[in-house]
């Protein structure tokens, strides 16, 4: 029964409500798919004379519609899960990179840096919201003062009180200079000048990053169509901060240099702006989505991968064997009566519906699931070791443990838990065992092991040099008037950065693609806390003493190349056992 003073539901209403909640747990196409079903009983109850109330009343409210379509579809919510966890992961790196860039000795790579993580975060985010899968329901018009003149009005407000802060700074000097005020009016009005200045900078911030929220809460609870103005925001609000920050002490004896600093400042706004512009573009349809944000049109090699995945969570490998061979022969059998392959993918079904729909025979097999908690205990562990170490080189010492060579066994101990325990977690056995009949996606071992092997080694080797140097003349090299070291945390940083962003991509992989690439992830997790426990013992190494000769240097150095040739090792077994496993099962 409606509220009282509510409007009853219609039926676009009812289908757009039921699409915004489904947009959050499904893909684009299987949206489609779930309200093109709806919108057929819509029709056959109006062929059969029902009132369009009646219908809904059967139907029940779109929340209940929703809540019963994720019953069914118990894969729904995991697959939401992942999809959280990994762009919540990847976007967590796109603010690691903007810290790094703010904090770096680079003022090339600070603009850069800055500017690009604009473009970055935004399209991150734009999947994380479900972007691709929103812009197929919002139809909503959206005006475009919040999303753009107001953003633009806050910059301009900020850029012309830089501007006119000088001047009137110089108009009370001369006053003062001048005798026409008094020594206690000048400092009084200096004292207001400068906090009023400061209280301005704060409430210009405030306001706009309470812009940039509001819209995105309106991204996420109305339209996506707004989602274009949390970008603006987000660069209007990093060009303010950065003019704070970085400009606000600056006293310049040179006009130019001040006008310069200020026009600089606004390259993270114009970025954030034309980025915009152009996904402004994008959710209103006037240009079709790159294919980065769009789902590729599903082969039947992907949807039998697809399938088995699921199947594995909740039933044996046998069973999943079986259940893809019957599925095998029935394509095959569509194939030779000639029906294309998209018609047959169409009738089968999505994978999740599949497993769905077995599931409902087999109700025994829901009590199947695994509980996995002590692995997923261990991986967080693993994770937690590996985050400390990053901890750990920012602050200069280990928090833990306090010698270099226990930094070392850290790094290993996150390693020798990490690894089985996501072995276990995936399924990998099972999995080796099913791409073995069925195979998946390559996956080339080669293209993802290399980077942490050559970002490992050029660290590696610039440390050991750095130690050399520093042996004999006590005293760490310059390059451009900067130590040397300095340079060298900058490439650890980007190089863990990097290879955190690998380790997303390749733990996301694993989990959607071929199991194949499980191999690859303690080769990137080993490359990263090498990389670290170097920066670590770089950063408190101490240059006046180095010990009493060179090879007692090198000897304390050297644990920190344990990580990664204990990652290696990690790499070759768990290539052999899942090459043994599929030989065996499959």
């Amino acid at each position: 029964m409606e509220k009282k003073g509510k409007p009853a539901l219609t039926r676009q209403a009812w289908l757009l409500e039921l699409g915004r909640r489904l947009a959050w747990s499904f893909s684009a196409a299987q949206l489609k798919d779930i309200l093109s079903d709806y919108q057929e009983q819509f029709d056959a109850g109006s062929a059969h004379g029902r009132p369009e109330a009646e219908i809904i009343q059967a139907l029940g409210t779109p929340a209940e519609a929703a809540a019963l379509l994720l019953e069914e579809e118990p894969a729904a919510r995991i697959s939401r899960l992942r999809q959280n966890v990994l762009w919540g992961a990847a976007l967590a790196v796109c603010f690691a990179f903007l810290w790094l860039c703010l904090h770096t000795v680079n003022f090339g790579l600070f603009w850069i840096g800055t500017s690009l993580f604009i473009p970055l975060a935004a399209s991150v985010l734009f999947m994380l919201l479900r972007g691709p899968c929103r812009m197929v329901l919002d139809q909503q018009h959206i005006s475009r003062t919040l999303p753009y003149y107001l953003p633009a009005g806050l910059a301009l407000v900020g850029l012309l009180e830089k501007l006119l802060l000088p001047q009137c700074s110089m108009y009370l000097y001369r006053q003062y200079s001048a005798s026409q005020i008094s020594d206690e009016t000048f400092q009084q009005a200096s004292r207001v000048l400068r906090y009023g200045n400061a209280l301005f900078w704060l409430m210009l911030m405030v306001v706009t990053a309470l812009l940039a929220v509001w819209l995105l809460v309106r991204s996420v609870k109305n339209s996506i169509r707004y989602f274009p103005g949390v970008i603006h925001s987000a660069g209007a609000l990093e060009s303010i901060f950065i003019n704070v920050s970085y400009f606000g002490a600056m006293d310049s004896d040179f006009e130019w240099q001040r006008i310069a600093g200020i026009l600089m400042s606004l390259l993270p706004y114009f970025a954030g702006l034309i980025t915009a512009l152009v996904f402004q573009r994008w959710v209103d349809g006037r240009k079709p989505l790159p294919r980065f944000f769009r789902s590729s049109e599903t082969a039947w090699q992907d949807w039998r991968h697809r399938l088995g995945v699921r199947l594995l969570g909740w039933f044996s490998v046998e069973q999943t064997l079986e259940i893809m061979e019957d599925y095998q022969a029935q394509y095959e059998l569509g194939l030779e009566q000639g029906k294309a392959e998209k018609n047959l993918l169409s009738e089968m079904g999505h994978p999740e519906t599949v497993v769905r729909d077995l599931l409902a025979e087999d109700r025994k097999a829901r009590l199947n699931r695994r509980k996995n908690w002590l692995w997923a205990a261990m991986a967080a562990m693993a994770g937690w070791l590996l985050l400390d170490l990053m901890r750990a080189f920012e602050i200069g010492y280990y928090t833990f443990l306090w010698r270099h060579s226990d930094t070392c066994m850290s790094g290993i101990a996150a390693l020798l838990l990490g690894t089985p325990s996501l072995f276990i977690l995936f399924h990998s056995r099972e999995r080796a065992a099913v791409e073995r009949r069925f195979p998946a996606l390559r996956a080339h071992l080669v293209r993802i092991c290399l980077p942490p092997l050559v970002l490992s080694a050029l660290v590696e080797g610039l440390s050991f040099w750095l130690v050399y140097r520093t042996f004999y003349s006590h005293d760490i090299p310059f390059f451009f008037n900067l130590p040397l070291t300095s340079y060298l945390i900058v490439l650890i940083e980007f190089s863990v950065l990097l290879l955190t962003l690998l380790l997303i991509w390749t733990l996301a992989r694993c989990s959607s693609g071929s199991i194949l690439h499980f191999p690859a992830i303690p080769s990137i997790a080993g490359g990263i806390a090498a990389v670290l426990c170097a920066g670590i013992y770089l950063s408190s190494m101490d240059t006046s003493y180095m010990g009493n000769n060179l090879t007692e240097c090198f000897r304390n150095f050297l644990p920190s190349v344990y990580p990664y040739l204990s990652g290696v090792l990690l790499t070759v077994i768990s290539r052999l056992v899942l090459r043994a496993t599929g030989k065996k099962e499959g």
